[in-house]
């Protein structure tokens, strides 16, 4: 639980074992075969899956009881996620909402979605993220992480490089000043807010208010940054500069909404890309074989990415209402029906993908689920893979790269924002 008095970084940690915590419950570490279960014999299951395991469920974060149903197959859920006049997206934002105004694109439908994320996608496109690679990413990646851990010969990589580095890379992009602690207690505050959804109502008595009181703070940081970016007049080519010269339906941003759409980034700018991270270095160092092949052959760096976000995703589940009475996989669905779409399952699915279960580099992709897909894919993306890439072409520089037997085997839990609680390796 979060304290005043540990270091940031610490306190980062401890916020994203709460959040690991929160959407681990009583389900197995491994899920995979209870999806495949499931896949096979109710492909289209009665019931929300997180809730039957304690989780808190997007499909009905306040616990109102609202029906709700759980897919499992590729191409259900690939039709639901390419369908959003049908299949709506608000009841996203019902868990944590509240903490950020309820300003959340991913939580927006129909017209006001997709005038917001035309007004503010162009820093996120991916052609504008590639030119960041070798200014920004990679020197942030090598020279400030890897390279100074590298004397060592071991490390966390939860610890000391997953979570710290897509905040330093991404709040630059921002245009954020580089401070530690700013950047450290804004990522905790954000992590806190993701962590407001808890199914044990003692422990949500205590991560709801939290998740508030840490939404305020975020604004109240955030703000002068902007004004002083502001007053500054140098609108440089990055996230602020973008956004006090755009328009939107036709007039400027205020520094009041750019704090506002700040803040709602920021509850994605970092904690998925770390957790992404450990969970390809996990499968990668399982599968020596791989690992081998990969540091052999950089150019399979991004194969490498897809692939093992294919095999664990970090976001195991998304949710969606429905818009009127529908049909999906045969059974009816009533409007106002919620729908968890289980991604993790989904990834893995015969029928979509060969040998499933397999980590293999060469594979034939299908579109990728695990950033959702259709209008609301994230608008992040391109920036998580490029960090992903360049960090793991960094660390696969560390000669001998292994487990650290002094430590427990990593084990990624959770059926939905998927990860280890630490990632102890060592190397040379």
């Amino acid at each position: 639980m979060s304290t005043k008095t540990l270091d940031p970084l610490d306190q980062m940690v401890a916020d994203y074992s709460l959040v690991t915590n929160g959407y681990s419950g009583n389900a197995p570490a491994n899920p995979y075969p209870l999806l495949a279960e499931m896949r096979s014999k109710c492909p289209v299951m009665q019931g929300d899956l997180l809730k039957q395991h304690q989780i808190p469920s997007m499909a009905d974060y306040m616990m109102t009881g609202r029906p709700t149903l759980t897919l499992y197959r590729y191409d259900d859920i690939h039709a639901v996620l390419m369908n959003p006049k049908d299949w709506l997206s608000y009841i996203v934002g019902d868990g944590f909402g509240a903490a950020v105004d309820n300003m959340l694109l991913t939580a927006m439908d129909g017209e006001a979605h997709d005038k917001f994320r035309k007004t503010l996608q162009k820093p996120f496109m991916r052609s504008e993220v590639r030119k960041l690679v070798d200014t920004l990413i990679r020197p942030v990646v090598v020279k400030e992480f890897v390279e100074k851990l590298r004397p060592n010969g071991k490390a966390d990589l939860v610890r000391e490089l997953a979570l710290p580095f897509p905040i330093r890379a991404i709040y630059a992009y921002f245009g954020f000043p580089h401070d530690k602690d700013l950047l450290s207690n804004l990522a905790s505050w954000a992590i806190q807010v993701v962590a407001a959804p808890q199914s044990d109502p003692a422990l949500a008595a205590i991560t709801v208010p939290q998740s508030m009181v840490a939404g305020q703070s975020m604004y109240d940081t955030v703000l002068p940054i902007v004004q002083a970016y502001r007053r500054r007049g140098e609108f440089r080519a990055d996230i602020l500069g973008h956004m006090m010269q755009v328009e939107h339906d036709g007039q400027r941003f205020t520094d009041e909404e750019i704090t506002l759409f700040l803040r709602m980034l920021l509850l994605a700018a970092g904690e998925t890309t770390t957790r992404s991270f450990a969970n390809m270095m996990v499968q990668l160092l399982e599968n020596p074989d791989v690992l081998d092949e990969v540091r052999a052959d950089r150019s399979l760096i991004p194969k490498a990415v897809t692939e093992t976000m294919r095999r664990d995703p970090t976001a195991g589940a998304v949710a969606r209402v429905a818009a009127r009475d529908l049909e999906i996989g045969g059974v009816a669905v009533p409007k106002g029906t919620a729908v968890l779409l289980s991604i993790a399952s989904a990834n893995r699915d015969p029928a979509a993908y060969e040998d499933p279960d397999r980590l293999w580099l060469k594979r034939p992709m299908r579109p990728l689920l695990s950033f959702g897909f259709g209008p609301h894919m994230c608008m992040g993306m391109h920036m998580a893979l490029a960090e992903m890439e360049v960090a793991l072409d960094a660390v696969l520089d560390l000669p001998n790269l292994r487990f650290d037997p002094a430590y427990p085997h990593p084990e990624i839990r959770g059926l939905n924002m998927r990860g280890p609680d630490a990632l102890h390796v060592v190397w040379g």
